[in-house]
């Protein structure tokens, strides 16, 4: 069946959502989203499209852009490309990042485009990640009202009203204390089923069995379970490694310590410096 045309906007204003393959991380580290930040903006200055707002979560990303000149694909392929091909360098990684058709809406009027940004800004309150919308770094809320480069401040003034801009943002709900929560769909998995799929995976019965695994199994058994989409916060909690690590596992595709260390060649691990293919 031929997949669905995508809608395009008249105003040429959309909402882009870019999600992990599987769900899975995007982001591993500050340096990551500063690259992908760059590459945005390489892509903008190469497409002259406007950037309206921005907020990168761990496992995806929510643009609010303008294409006034290059068709939302063509724009989207090129911070792909300059992203993706970065990532998979610094992780020794080859294939997609991203699913494999971007989701985009698009914005046809001043009441949505108010309620767009709201709901971006909010992402990271809504996950629990910070009180606020403007103490989350990786936000557009964040740099609003000083000169941040990417953005198009001057058309965001044009078609959304000030108090929108630098008032306080409607939150889930005011009254409530932030107690870092994270909210979201219900657990797939029991504790007691995860389990079980660990150890029809690998054998491992938990975190010890799991610890003297080779490599090799703990990687394959990771993989597996994220395919059935076992959570990193419930992987964590079974196999006794943090989230972090487990991720950087899922991504590279290799075993790795908590931090980076140099070998006894002093040659630093892969993920922590990398050639930019995009220089130049």
């Amino acid at each position: 069946m031929p997949r669905r045309a995508r809608q395009l906007a008249e105003t040429k204003l959309y909402h882009v959502m870019l999600r992990g393959v599987n769900r899975d991380a995007v982001f591993l580290e500050d340096e990551d989203r500063e690259r992908f930040l760059h590459a945005l903006l390489q892509a903008k200055t190469a497409s002259g499209c406007l950037v309206l707002a921005y907020c990168l979560m761990t496992n995806h990303v929510h643009l609010v852009v303008q294409t006034p000149d290059e068709p939302i694909s063509l724009v989207m392929k090129r911070l792909g490309v300059r992203y993706v091909g970065w990532f998979n360098r610094k992780y020794s990684r080859v294939g997609h990042l991203f699913e494999s058709r971007f989701a985009s809406l698009p914005v046809e009027d001043d009441a949505y485009l108010i309620t767009l940004l709201r709901y971006v800004w909010n992402n990271p309150v809504k996950a629990g990640m910070v009180a606020r919308a403007e103490d989350y770094p990786w936000s557009s809320r964040s740099p609003l009202g000083r000169d941040a480069g990417l953005l198009d401040r001057a058309t965001l003034e044009r078609l959304v009203p000030a108090e929108v801009l630098d008032g306080p943002l409607p939150g889930p709900d005011p009254a409530a204390r932030f107690d870092g929560a994270k909210t979201g769909r219900p657990a797939l998995y029991s504790e007691m089923d995860a389990g079980d799929l660990l150890r029809n995976a690998c054998g491992a019965t938990g975190p010890d069995d799991f610890g003297i695994l080779d490599a090799g199994a703990q990687l394959r058994a990771i993989r597996e379970l994220r395919t059935r989409s076992v959570p990193y916060a419930q992987l964590a909690r079974i196999t006794g490694w943090s989230a972090t690590r487990l991720k950087r596992v899922q991504v590279a595709g290799l075993r790795v310590d908590e931090e980076p260390q140099a070998d006894q060649k002093g040659t630093v691990p892969f993920w922590s410096a990398a050639p930019d293919p995009c220089a130049g």
